[in-house]
């Protein structure tokens, strides 16, 4: 899969009725493997999606506005981000208003990622209107944004990330720190004028004002190519695409995101490899082990074909080797004059040879009946109890019988060949 972070350009919003096809320069950054960049970009058209790619959304630092706010007390009830953003939005509104050149009904607010009522929380806003466009330009290429993400965000501590990007009369300096994101145009290459806080921590550069940025700060920079840091830009916990933009199925986007990064990312990759080898493992175990219990199967019936045939040579045709035997044997008997197994003697015999059933019968009523039908003694008018009637059974079972008891009633007959 084609990993791409697409640059929105900076374009007034147009008119309400007017095509959404925004004219400009678009920048598209693609990475086979979301990490390394393969490919950049910069057409006056977005190219359309070919194949399956994983898209991410940048808006500019200049298209961005940050503000601090302590929420109240239950605003971020759990499902704000669904049902509730209306509510979450008029709370936004009615903090903002006095800082906001927009009228809030024109603009578009975004919550930091794990947000909570405890502290103030970072809100970036930018205009509806022109997001809304530039989203609906992307879908038109086929694209579908898994996520809204801004190009700088603010730092977590008071040590700042210094930049220089751009070239020409468009470079200037970006630093992020604890009190929001700053920028500041460099038309000229002369010292910037930057606060001190602002030099304290690392300085990068975009090569085409590294050596001029050094120049001026004398110092080192650290140099990293434009389309590697927007790359870098998707690698971030904050989605712009909130309150009204946020996709129907965010919880499916998520999870989809997850799967994909688990799959694709470098860092999972022993991890998956690691996988791939146990399931492989897995399969040739199961293969192996159908193989041997096939295998071993198809001895066991050989056997018994081999062992019927030896011992009633008439037997020409094996459907049931087991239960062919079992018939051949009673069928001698019955030539003999000696009682089959299942006969009503041998069952007789069978019980009579049990110290346990006699207890039973002379426990047993005057009702007591025996019946027998189908190779089945069936006694009934006994009074149960489990214990003697275990005891019979196990009795039975190594004289190759089965007894069950149901009720008052005990059934016995010969146990049948495995």
């Amino acid at each position: 899969m084609i990993h791409q972070a697409i640059l929105l350009p900076l374009l007034p919003a147009p008119p309400a009725g007017v095509s959404v096809h925004l004219e400009g320069m678009w920048e598209s950054v693609r990475s086979s493997d979301g990490q390394n960049v393969t490919e950049h970009l910069i057409l006056p058209e977005l190219p359309h999606r070919v194949g399956r790619q994983a898209s991410v959304a940048i808006v500019p630092t200049q298209a961005l506005s940050w503000h601090r706010v302590t929420l109240p007390a239950g605003t971020l009830r759990p499902g704000w981000r669904g049902g509730s953003a209306a509510r979450l939005r008029a709370v936004l509104e009615g903090l903002l208003e006095d800082q906001l050149l927009d009228e809030p009904a024109n603009l578009h607010f975004a919550l930091a990622p794990g947000a909570t009522q405890q502290g103030s929380v970072w809100v970036a806003v930018c205009q509806r209107q022109w997001l809304q466009n530039a989203l609906a330009a992307i879908a038109q290429a086929g694209h579908t944004p898994e996520a809204v993400v801004p190009e700088w965000v603010p730092g977590n501590g008071p040590t700042s990330a210094l930049w220089c990007t751009g070239g020409g009369h468009d470079a200037q300096w970006v630093w992020t720190d604890a009190q929001g994101v700053h920028r500041r145009p460099w038309p000229s290459p002369v010292a910037p004028h930057l606060p001190p806080d602002a030099l304290q921590g690392a300085v990068w550069a975009e090569p085409g004002v590294a050596a001029l940025a050094e120049t001026a700060l004398q110092r080192d920079v650290e140099v990293m190519s434009r389309a590697q840091r927007l790359l870098n830009c998707t690698h971030t916990d904050w989605n712009l695409a909130q309150g009204e933009l946020a996709p129907t199925h965010a919880g499916w986007g998520r999870i989809r995101q997850t799967l994909q990064t688990l799959w694709q990312a470098p860092d999972w990759r022993p991890a998956r490899w690691a996988a791939l080898v146990l399931v492989l493992t897995q399969l040739v175990g199961l293969q192996a082990y159908a193989w041997w219990a096939e295998h071993t199967l198809a001895q066991r019936r050989s056997t018994l074909h081999s062992l019927l045939q030896t011992t009633f040579p008439a037997t020409t045709v094996v459907v049931d080797a087991p239960l062919q035997m079992e018939r051949a044997v009673a069928a001698l008997r019955q030539s003999s004059g000696s009682a089959a197994k299942g006969d009503l003697e041998s069952v007789l015999a069978a019980l009579g040879g049990s110290e346990n059933f006699e207890p039973l019968m002379h426990t047993g009523s005057a009702q007591a009946a025996m019946e027998f039908a189908a190779g089945e003694l069936r006694i009934s008018g006994l009074p149960l109890s489990p214990e003697p009637v275990d005891a019979l059974r196990r009795q039975l079972v190594d004289l190759g019988y089965t007894l069950q008891a149901d009720g008052n009633s005990l059934r016995i007959r010969a146990a049948t060949a495995p």
